[in-house]
């Protein structure tokens, strides 16, 4: 027998997913959260209208959005085109748009802060002399790429989270 949602909710109340929920000082309209989902529509890295629009739509019936990857401010952080960044006068421009937007429709809003690290493809984003950095030099299959961190390359990329974390705030 193939249970359905349905048999899976007899006897469960939904309710308490449509009421409000205090999360550190915030409260949520509801209990239901986007995860982030990469989409690569943002060119140049500054999230548009289109982005907004997208996020405010989905802002109508959920509680918080975290955002698709954003790229922090350090050079080894990018590899993908169109995947919008988190620092400078454009991209805060833009997702200021976007928050207000969600803000509209009675959402929140976080963004997911991102470094590819060893999964950076190439040398894509605008430092394209700068190669793959990775805590170890390993890859996700296990063979060297690029190179291990050393603690000062450390140090900035956490250094680019702290920024991009107090800009976000």
């Amino acid at each position: 027998m193939t249970e359905t949602t349905n048999d899976l909710l007899d006897g469960v109340d939904p309710s308490p997913l449509f009421t409000p929920f205090e999360l550190g000082g915030l409260t949520l309209s509801n209990r239901f959260v986007m995860a982030p989902m990469t989409r690569g529509k943002s060119p140049a890295g500054v999230a548009g209208d289109d982005v907004a629009t997208y996020y405010a739509r989905r802002a109508a019936s959920l509680g918080l959005i975290i955002t698709e990857g954003t790229y922090i401010n350090h050079p080894a952080a990018w590899g993908y085109a169109d995947v919008p960044h988190f620092y400078g006068d454009d991209a805060f421009e833009g997702w200021g748009k976007v928050a207000s937007a969600v803000h509209a429709e009675g959402g929140l809003i976080f963004p997911q802060l991102w470094h590819l690290g060893a999964r950076r493809v190439g040398t894509g984003g605008p430092e394209t002399s700068e190669g793959i950095l990775s805590p170890s030099g390993i890859g996700l299959d296990g063979s060297p790429i690029g190179a291990a961190a050393s603690k000062l390359d450390l140090d900035s990329v956490i250094g680019a989270y702290v920024q991009a974390a107090a800009d976000a705030q």
